[in-house]
């Protein structure tokens, strides 16, 4: 941080923190967590988002060899009851003020508490740790333990700094990549109050930021608000999208509406981390992974991945307890469907969003891009609808973007999607009342 020292590191409610306040701050961080004898083999959780004094503290707590369990307000207040379950040793929340900040957990008082603390055998000892829940979207989430100096491996290489606006959340593996991903480089992290279209644009336009990481579903709103106009995003070099499969058509606009940007798409999981990976072209979905650590198979149209791992394990919260999987250093499967074109791979979806209608295979995204291409389609969500005889069948909810009406409409995409597709793909079912499908990590949730 010293060679940076001038450079800003950091924009939070509205103030701009340059490296050397940044390092100061974590040196008076690192004398707190002292005083209260926090530091290797200790777990602590810690409230907050991408604001100056989160930063902090998360990187005092990282040099003083402590595991951090990074939470939003709204996690904490969902994963509580696991987090409990993990038995850990401090709550640190950062809106609290200072003299109050810290406070020891909560003794473990139930009759597994043994067992429960048997996970704590992976923590690193000699460095600092990172604990990351999964979204929990198909059930009870998992724990995904970290060696934090393992997942810096990637940053290592110097290269000229850049501003970034921090979309992906605080507790997300995402949002801790784009943040490493700046620091190491003496880039700036952009931190926003709300993850609006309008706000993020306004920041983009009035601190130039160079790189917006974000998702699909952001990218389509983006589209729909027509935000582009308004204000000035020609500063942008880079918008990398992950999280979720991506629209060939919003990918297409996105191109349009942003000629000068590089669109580059990222791949990551809780267990791996950001994987390093290179996209075929600007405006297609094929990529491959050029990430010296990794390597990957293909079974079944099922993604394989071997990692230099920084996963040293897994707890699961099950009915007897907590259950420890340590990692196995052997191939993780990522339950993501791919087609393959030599060395290349593209994503088609989880295992979990397939349609099975009368026992033939029905991918949304291979839906939801045919439909994205009428121009009167603003916006298209594919999901499963239970059937009594087919099983499941095929469900579009439309957003258009003129006045045609519902049945003209419907008629013209039946059209397009007959001409394009196999029939048993072809919506059985087209909603027009337009719902909000969007999760507040900014992905679309298919459950049927």
């Amino acid at each position: 941080m010293e060679e940076n020292a001038e450079r800003i590191a950091i924009v939070s409610d509205g103030r701009e923190y340059s490296y050397r306040m940044l390092a100061d701050a974590v040196r008076a961080e690192e004398a707190r967590l002292a005083a209260a004898n926090i530091g290797p083999g200790h777990v602590v959780a810690l409230i907050g988002e991408f604001s100056f004094a989160a930063l902090a503290c998360m990187l005092a707590l990282f040099f003083r060899k402590a595991t951090v369990v990074p939470l939003t307000r709204e996690a904490h207040a969902k994963l509580g009851k696991y987090v409990e379950q993990l038995g850990v040793d401090f709550l640190i929340d950062t809106y609290a003020p200072a003299e109050a900040a810290i406070q020891p957990a909560a003794a473990q008082e139930t009759k597994g508490a043994q067992a429960s603390s048997d996970w704590r055998s992976i923590l690193p000892g000699d460095t600092g740790g990172l604990i990351v829940f999964t979204s929990g979207s198909t059930g009870v989430p998992k724990a995904i333990v970290h060696n934090i100096d393992s997942l810096c491996y990637r940053y290592l290489d110097k290269k000229e700094p850049l501003s970034s606006i921090c979309f992906l959340l605080f507790d997300h593996m995402g949002g801790i990549n784009t943040v490493l991903f700046l620091l190491f480089r003496g880039g700036t992290a952009v931190n926003v109050a709300e993850r609006q279209v309008d706000i993020v644009c306004q920041a983009v336009q009035k601190y130039r930021c160079q790189l917006l990481p974000t998702t699909p579903s952001f990218l389509s709103q983006l589209l729909m608000s027509r935000a582009y106009a308004s204000y000035d995003l020609s500063s942008l070099q880079v918008v990398s999208y992950g999280t979720e499969v991506m629209s060939e058509a919003v990918l297409k606009k996105m191109n349009e509406v942003l000629p000068g940007c590089v669109f580059k798409q990222t791949y990551g999981l809780s267990e791996t981390g950001v994987l390093q990976i290179k996209s075929r072209s600007n405006d297609t979905l094929w990529f491959k992974f050029i990430d010296a650590g990794v390597q990957s198979k293909v079974e079944d149209h099922i993604l394989w991945i071997k990692t230099q791992s920084n996963l040293l394990g897994k707890v699961l919260f099950t009915e007897q307890g907590l259950k420890l999987e340590e990692n196995s250093h052997e191939w993780f499967c990522t339950n993501d469907l791919v087609e393959t074109d030599g060395e290349y791979l593209m994503i088609l979806g989880r295992q979990t969003d397939i349609i099975n209608v009368g026992g033939l295979k029905v991918y949304p995204s291979e839906v939801e891009n045919c439909i994205h291409e009428l121009p009167f389609v603003d916006d298209v969500f594919v999901k499963a609808k239970k059937h009594p005889m087919l099983g499941q069948i095929v469900v579009a909810y439309i957003l258009q973007n003129g006045t045609l009406e519902k049945a003209e409409a419907e008629r013209l995409i039946k059209r397009h999607c007959l001409a394009r597709m196999e029939k048993f793909k072809v919506p059985s079912q087209f909603i027009f009342n337009w719902e909000n499908f969007v999760n507040d990590r900014f992905k679309k949730v298919r459950s049927p």
